[in-house]
C-alpha cells in the first residue's frame, strides 16, 4: 500500500483523539482542511445494514482516501472510536461546506487498528437514506394531471364542448360522428353536474342527493390559515367536486380520480408500513397542486402534513422535471427512487430510465380504457412498483451486502460492487401499449399548467381569489410531444398548417431547403440509398414489397427493436410483412439518428379493435387499425412509411 500520505491530527468537538495518515487512493488525491480532522458528529446505529453498504449506493464518488495511524505507540482514543463505529455501525461525521465526510470503521488483514476509509455525500443524505434502506423502503414520485387525475371548470367544459361541436359539424364518417358525439355527452354530463355543484352545493346522482361536506385543508405553515372547503365525493363514479376558493363559486373543479388509485395507495402504507416514501412533481401551480393531492390523500397516510411543503414540488415553466429538484434537502438518492408519469420527455435525460410510464387518463375521450385490460392501469403500476422494489433489495442483500462482508481496509476500493439501482428494474414498456409522450388523446383532457391560472380567474371574480392569482405554471415540453390545449381548429387529429410547419422542422426541413442545395426530406440527399429504399417501398402494393435491405447494410434482427420482433412466434411465421415495414422504419431512423416509435391508442367506437400511430422523431407520421395487433402495426408502419415518401416527393 502507497504509505506517502498527509499526517492530520483528529479532534471530536474541542477533544483531541490523535493522529491519522492520509494513504492516497487510486484515482484520488484528498487532504484534508488544514491536515485537520474534526468530527462533528457521529451517524445513527444502523440497524441492519453497514455504512459502507449505505455509502457505497449513495456517493457519487468513490472512496476519496484511507485513514490509518502510523505511529509506533498506540492512540487508545482513536481505537475506541474505531471499535465503537465498527460494531455500532455508524461513521464518524466531518463537516466541510455542504458536504459529509464519512470516517467508515473498516477490518484489517494486519489487525492495524484504527483504520477507516472515507466517503463524502451531501449533507443530511446519509441520514435519510440510512433509515430508508433499513426498513426497506425507496420512493415514488407521482405527477398529477392525466396520471392520477383530469380536473375541469364550467369555462373548459364548455370551450371542449364547443370545439367537439366544430368538429362534429366537419365530419363526414359517421362512426366517428358517433364516437365524438359520445364523447360530447360524457362532458355534457358533467358539466351539468359541475353547474348544480357551483350553484346550489348539492348534486343530484340517481336520484339520491349529495350534499357538500366541509373538508379541512390544513395550513401548510404558521402563516397558513385555517380553511374549509366545500366537497363532494361520489366514490362510486370516482368523482370529487371541490371549490378552490371557497368563497368564489366560479373557482369550482370536477375531478376524476383515476381507477386503482386506492389499490396503489394501500400497496404504499399497507399495514402502516411504508414501502416507499411519496412525492409529487408537477408543473402545476402550488395550490392547485396541494388541493390536487389532498384529494388523492385526504388522510394524509402518504405525506405527513407537516411534510407538504418539501414533498409536493412544483416546477416552473421552462424547465423540466428533474429528481435532484425533488430532493433537493438531500432526503433521497436519485438511484433508489422511481417515477409514475404520463410523459417521459419533461424529465431530465438523466431521470428518464427512472420513470414508468402510464397511459395518460382519458376518461371523456375513452372511459373504456382503464377497464379494457384485465389489470388496470394504476394496478399494473403497483405491480411494476413491487417488483422493482423487490429487485432493488434483492441486489442489495444478495450483491452489495455479501460482497462488502468480504473486504478489507487493505483492499483496493476500486474493486468495490456496484450498487443497486432502480434504473436497472425498469422494464421500458412495449411501445405498443404504453405511450412514451403523447397519449395520442385527441384532446387534452383537464386543465394543464397555465390554464389553471386562465379558467380560474376568467370569472366576474377573480380579483377575490389572491391565493390562486398565480395559478399553475405551463407543463412546458417539446412540441412533438403535447399538442395545444384544444387543438387547432378544423382538424380532429390536432394538426394545422402550423403543425405541419413544425413537423418539417423537426423532420429537418426548412422552408428554405429545395431542390437547389441538394438536401431533402431529413437533410439527406435527395437521390440517397435511404430516400430510394422507402419511396420504392411506398408505390408497392400490401401484397408485394419490394424492400431489400441496402448492401453490406441489411436490416438484422437485432436493430429491430424488440417490440418489433415480439409480435409473436405464430405470427412472424405467417406472414413477414411487418418485420420487413417495422425494419425498414427503424433502418430510416437509425441512419437519421431518429427515434421511432409504436404507440397503442385506444379505439373509442363500437368495434374496439387495434389502433396504432407511428412517430418519427417524436412526429406522428403514420396510423394503423386492424383487428389484432399485427395487422394495426403492419398497417401503420405502411402508411408511415408512404409518409416519408410523400414528404420527400414534395421537397
Amino acid at each position: 500500500m502507497n504509505r506517502l500520505g498527509h499526517k492530520s491530527v483528529v479532534y471530536q468537538g474541542e477533544v483531541f483523539l490523535g493522529e491519522l495518515d492520509t494513504v492516497p487512493v487510486r484515482n484520488a488525491n484528498f487532504q484534508f482542511p488544514n491536515n485537520e480532522i474534526r468530527i462533528h458528529h457521529l451517524s445513527p446505529i444502523s440497524e441492519r445494514c453497514p455504512p459502507l453498504s449505505v455509502l457505497q449506493t449513495i456517493s457519487s464518488s468513490p472512496v476519496r482516501c484511507k485513514l490509518e495511524s502510523f505511529l509506533p505507540t498506540e492512540q487508545p482514543h482513536l481505537i475506541n472510536l474505531h471499535a465503537s463505529c465498527f460494531y455500532e455501525m455508524k461513521t464518524a461525521v466531518v463537516l466541510i461546506g455542504d458536504e459529509e465526510l464519512h470516517l467508515v470503521a473498516m477490518p484489517s488483514k494486519e489487525k492495524r487498528f484504527p483504520c477507516f476509509w472515507c466517503y463524502s455525500v451531501p449533507r443530511g443524505l446519509y441520514d435519510s437514506c440510512l433509515r430508508m434502506l433499513n426498513l426497506r423502503c425507496l420512493s415514488i414520485v407521482f405527477d398529477l394531471d392525466e396520471t392520477l387525475i383530469v380536473a375541469n371548470t364550467m369555462k373548459s367544459f364548455e370551450d371542449r364542448i364547443e370545439m367537439l361541436r366544430s368538429w362534429i359539424s366537419q365530419e363526414i364518417d359517421s362512426a366517428k360522428v358517433a364516437s365524438m358525439t359520445a364523447e360530447m355527452k360524457r362532458y355534457v354530463d358533467d358539466r351539468a353536474l359541475l353547474k348544480q355543484y357551483a350553484e346550489n352545493d348539492y348534486v343530484t346522482e340517481n336520484g339520491k342527493v349529495f350534499n357538500t361536506q366541509p373538508e379541512e385543508v390544513p395550513p401548510l405553515s404558521d402563516n397558513h390559515e385555517r380553511v374549509f372547503r366545500p366537497v363532494i365525493r361520489l366514490q362510486d363514479r370516482n368523482i370529487v367536486l371541490t371549490r378552490i376558493n371557497p368563497e368564489v363559486r366560479d373557482t369550482s373543479v370536477l375531478v376524476r380520480l383515476r381507477p386503482a388509485w386506492e389499490d396503489l395507495r394501500e400497496y404504499l402504507v399497507a399495514k402502516g408500513r411504508k414501502r416507499f416514501e411519496v412525492y409529487v412533481c408537477t408543473m402545476a401551480e402550488k395550490d392547485y397542486a396541494h388541493e390536487m393531492w389532498r384529494l388523492l390523500d385526504p388522510e394524509a397516510n402518504l405525506i405527513c402534513r407537516n411534510q407538504l411543503l418539501n414533498r409536493v414540488v412544483c416546477v416552473r415553466s421552462g424547465f423540466r422535471k428533474s429528481l435532484l429538484n425533488v430532493f433537493r434537502d438531500g432526503i433521497c438518492h436519485p438511484k433508489m427512487a422511481m417515477v409514475i408519469d404520463d410523459r417521459l420527455k419533461v424529465w431530465e435525460d438523466k431521470d428518464q430510465p427512472r420513470v414508468h410510464v402510464v397511459p395518460p387518463f382519458i376518461p371523456y375521450c375513452a372511459p373504456q380504457a382503464e377497464t379494457a385490460n384485465v389489470v388496470p392501469v394504476l394496478c399494473v403500476a403497483r405491480n411494476v412498483a413491487c417488483n422493482v422494489r423487490g429487485g432493488f433489495f434483492k441486489e442489495f442483500d444478495d450483491n452489495l451486502l455479501r460482497r462488502i462482508s468480504e473486504l478489507f481496509f487493505e483492499d483496493e476500493a476500486i474493486n468495490l460492487p456496484q450498487a443497486p439501482d432502480v434504473s436497472n428494474f425498469l422494464i421500458p414498456e412495449d411501445a405498443g401499449f404504453v405511450p412514451n409522450g403523447n397519449g395520442g388523446a385527441p384532446l387534452a383532457e383537464g386543465m394543464r399548467g397555465s390554464e389553471v391560472e386562465r379558467r380560474l380567474s376568467q370569472t366576474s371574480l377573480a380579483g377575490a381569489l389572491p391565493s390562486i392569482s398565480g395559478a399553475a405554471v405551463s407543463r412546458v415540453v417539446p412540441s412533438s410531444q403535447k399538442s395545444s390545449l384544444l387543438g387547432f381548429p378544423g382538424r380532429r387529429d390536432g394538426g394545422s398548417a402550423e403543425a405541419d410547419f413544425e413537423s418539417r422542422r423537426r423532420l429537418g426541413m426548412k422552408p428554405s431547403q429545395d431542390s437547389r442545395n441538394g438536401r431533402g426530406l431529413l437533410g439527406l440527399p435527395q437521390e440517397s440509398a435511404i430516400a430510394k429504399t422507402f419511396v420504392g417501398h411506398a408505390r408497392q402494393t400490401h401484397d408485394v414489397p419490394s424492400i431489400l435491405p441496402l448492401p453490406g447494410e441489411g436490416v438484422s434482427q437485432n436493430q429491430v427493436p424488440s417490440y418489433s420482433r415480439d409480435l409473436g412466434t405464430e405470427a412472424s411465421k405467417a406472414n413477414s410483412l411487418p418485420s420487413l415495414s417495422v425494419g425498414v422504419l427503424h433502418e430510416i431512423g437509425r441512419r437519421c439518428s431518429s427515434k421511432v416509435e409504436f404507440r397503442s391508442l385506444v379505439s373509442t367506437g363500437k368495434d374496439l379493435g387495434f389502433s396504432v400511430e407511428v412517430l418519427f422523431t417524436g412526429e406522428k407520421i403514420g396510423v394503423g387499425r386492424g383487428k389484432t395487433k399485427k395487422d394495426a402495426q403492419q398497417q401503420a408502419a405502411e402508411n408511415a412509411l408512404r409518409s416519408l415518401a410523400d414528404l420527400h416527393m414534395r421537397q
